[in-house]
């Protein structure tokens, strides 16, 4: 199994399980768990990793889905979430959902906690209109380094990415990003 077979299916699992496990609770207020305190690990990110305006040219992801192959050089714009938590803690690693997709806080009367993982969308919606953006190292390796927080990036933020296509099984693309444009 090839290295990027590997990743594609450890993220699809990730994607899968978060989906699994993830439910509207229609008795909670929407929240989200403070931003933890920028580290020294921050610092790792690449210092021109973030845009000061949008770049041009940005596609809706379900859009880009259609026809992104590995090597593309792909602009896309979106919302953090399509999951419960939609970045990692301890990876330079989120989701990004197409801004298309409603999430728990556009439905009427819908009080759910975590109104960015669109949980009242069916998982195959979710699915199709989801991508796993990532910042690597010079090995292809995602940097060692939370996102949340940083430059205001948060569950449900608007952001434009620019980046390279990794790879797309199935219903997974995989980004690698090299500009984050985070909309104030």
């Amino acid at each position: 199994m090839t290295k990027m077979t590997k990743l594609v299916l450890v993220m699809t699992l990730a994607v899968a399980t978060a989906l699994a496990v993830t439910g509207c609770d229609g008795d909670q207020a929407p929240t989200a768990p403070p931003p933890p305190q920028p580290t020294a690990a921050d610092a790792a990110l690449p210092a021109d990793l973030f845009l000061d305006k949008a770049p041009d040219g940005a596609q809706e992801l379900a859009a880009a889905k259609k026809s992104a192959k590995a090597g593309d050089e792909i602009v896309l714009r979106g919302r953090v979430g399509g999951q419960e938590e939609p970045i990692a803690p301890n990876r330079a690693i989120l989701t990004l959902l197409d801004s298309a997709i409603k999430t728990c806080n556009q439905m009427a009367g819908d009080t759910c906690k975590t109104p960015w993982d669109a949980c009242c969308e069916p998982g195959e919606v979710l699915r199709a209109n989801t991508a796993t953006i990532q910042i690597v190292d010079a090995d292809g390796r995602p940097l060692k380094t939370g996102l949340r927080g940083v430059h205001g990036i948060e569950p449900m933020k608007e952001v434009v990415i620019v980046g390279e296509v990794k790879g797309q099984e199935a219903d997974t693309l995989v980004v690698d990003a090299t500009g984050i444009y985070v909309k104030g």
